[in-house]
């Protein structure tokens, strides 16, 4: 308890001696950064403390093949450093949104931009703000033995409280402080847990004991749905699902640094650092499991590292827990309330008050998503399940995001359009699923790959139908968003060899796990 009161003091601290600052720089930083501040508080923004959970989630019920859920999207890894971090530091916006504005025209411009305040920042902010809050609610649970409901409250109670100070500017200072703490929790975690497993070739043979497929990168040979789930996640979930054009909070980051070259290399340090830690929460999962300490849950990560660490050193890595937690929750309530406040309330509502009021505001909004999301997760049970929806509604999206910089004939009705069916399409499988639940028992692909498959198609067919039924954007504006874009062949020269990089540290990453899981 001493150590958390300690935390939670040198946090003050912190805060007291840079007071002057929370009033300023909320959403965007008023004088630049040093390119390893941003690349550390990218590396934060990017840890999730429910990676640990889901991976010992999917590696107990499959396996490690079961990860492919998440090792195709390193294939994109490369393209926000290489191609679109410098073009976001130069147009130098206070949101991504009002990217919007800059690229497309006319009504539905407006249109597009107040509905994605809204919907982005109102609602899908706080889905994703419910998520961290279940996962840390889950340590609470298991560390002081509160019931799940209390730690949701708990956990929900004191994100509101961060909120009225989260100011950017002062966030990146505090995110390097949260990375210290991570980092030495994290080893500390790791050693004890390696102790008590009696070494990687013990924890390898007891993991593989009940299956010895257990640690295969691939899916047992014969099981046909599980080989085309593989190709469905390598063929279209990283492209169809993950917008990687480098907007959403990461964009504040490209803007509070300085010079093209020093974006580059914030953005390109937490990919190194991923690539490695991946694979370190991956050993750990598996150590839990070996263990016997997982209880067939997610959870069973944080039942096999508080079993496994000292009494004394449990306080640290529940510190080192929340600091995962509060830099991502942080980050994600900053980028919701810019868009309620920046582009939804100041843009549109009310537009000549002071600063001191949309101060006001902006805390506010960051407070009433903390307590939305709080909502949300005392209605979510199952962090894996929640990811596959988030991945569906941006099905067919994220291409549209990614061509809308190449091919100027994309308008906001086409983007709006794509946001609206893919939620529409994913509600509609899913109540299919809920009044059919055995459909796809005897298919050669399971619910979720149908799903995905539906849902991009789907959206795709009517971005594309609408695009060409609507007219194109004026001249004019798309002179203007081309004169900010590098040459053509530049770009594309850029984002080719960016792919390639990709390919590369996918291909890496699993040479990493073939090294770990059968070196010995």
């Amino acid at each position: 308890m001493v150590i958390i009161l300690l935390y939670f003091l040198a946090v003050a601290i912190l805060i007291y001696f840079q007071k002057k600052e929370i009033g300023q720089g909320i959403f965007k930083t008023s004088k630049k950064t040093n390119w390893i501040v941003s690349g550390i508080s990218l590396f934060m923004l990017q840890v999730s403390i429910e990676q640990g959970q889901i991976y010992t989630g999917i590696l107990e019920e499959k396996g490690l093949w079961g990860l492919w859920l998440f090792f195709p999207g390193m294939i994109s890894a490369a393209i926000v450093p290489l191609v679109f971090a410098p073009i976001w530091s130069k147009l130098d916006f206070i949101t991504d949104n009002q990217l919007i504005l800059f690229r497309f025209s006319g009504k539905g411009a407006r249109f597009l931009h107040q509905f994605r305040s809204i919907y982005v920042g109102g609602l899908v902010v706080s889905f994703l703000l419910g998520f961290h809050v279940l996962a840390f609610s889950r340590i609470l649970v298991i560390y002081y033995g509160f019931n799940p409901q209390k730690a949701i409250y708990i956990t929900g109670i004191i994100l509101i409280i961060f909120a009225l100070k989260n100011s950017l500017q002062l966030k990146l200072k505090l995110d390097v402080f949260h990375s210290i703490i991570y980092f030495v929790s994290l080893s500390l975690i790791f050693y004890y847990l390696y102790s008590a497993a009696g070494g990687w070739e013990n924890t390898l043979t007891k993991f593989n004991n009940e299956n010895s497929d257990r640690s295969n990168l691939f899916p047992p040979i014969g099981l046909t749905q599980e080989w085309n789930l593989l190709f469905v996640f390598l063929g279209i979930q990283w492209w169809s699902a993950q917008l990687f054009d480098g907007g959403g909070p990461e964009m504040s980051r490209f803007t509070a640094t300085k010079g093209k070259w020093n974006v580059i290399k914030a953005s390109i340090t937490p990919i190194i650092l991923q690539l490695f830690l991946s694979i370190l929460v991956i050993m750990l999962s598996v150590m839990t499991i070996s263990m016997q300490h997982t209880s067939g849950s997610e959870a069973g990560f944080i039942k096999g590292i508080f079993k496994a660490v000292p009494e004394w050193i449990a306080p640290f890595c529940v510190v080192g827990f929340f600091a995962i937690f509060i830099t991502t929750a942080e980050s994600l309530m900053n980028w919701g309330a810019s868009f309620l406040v920046v582009d939804l309330y100041k843009t549109y509502l009310q537009k000549n008050k002071t600063e001191s009021h949309y101060t006001k505001i902006s805390f506010g909004s960051m407070a009433i998503l903390s307590a939305v999301a709080l909502i949300i997760a005392l209605n979510v049970s199952n962090l894996q399940d929640l990811i596959k929806v988030i991945f569906s509604i941006s099905a067919g999206v994220a291409p549209i995001y990614i061509l809308r910089w190449f091919w100027l004939r994309i308008n906001a009705w086409s983007q709006l359009s794509a946001m609206l069916t893919s939620g529409i399409c994913t509600l509609i499988f899913h109540l299919y699923v809920s009044f059919y639940p055995d459909s796809f028992l005897l298919s050669p692909l399971n619910a979720y790959s149908w799903q995905l498959i539906f849902v991009t198609i789907t959206t795709t067919i009517v971005w594309i139908t609408v695009m060409f039924l609507t007219a194109p954007d004026d001249s004019f504006k798309l002179s203007k968003f081309r004169s900010i874009l590098p040459p053509k062949k530049q770009l594309l020269k850029s984002f080719s060899l960016a792919l390639l990089i990709g390919i590369c540290l996918l291909c890496l990453n699993l040479l990493l796990l073939k090294w770990v899981f059968y070196s010995n």
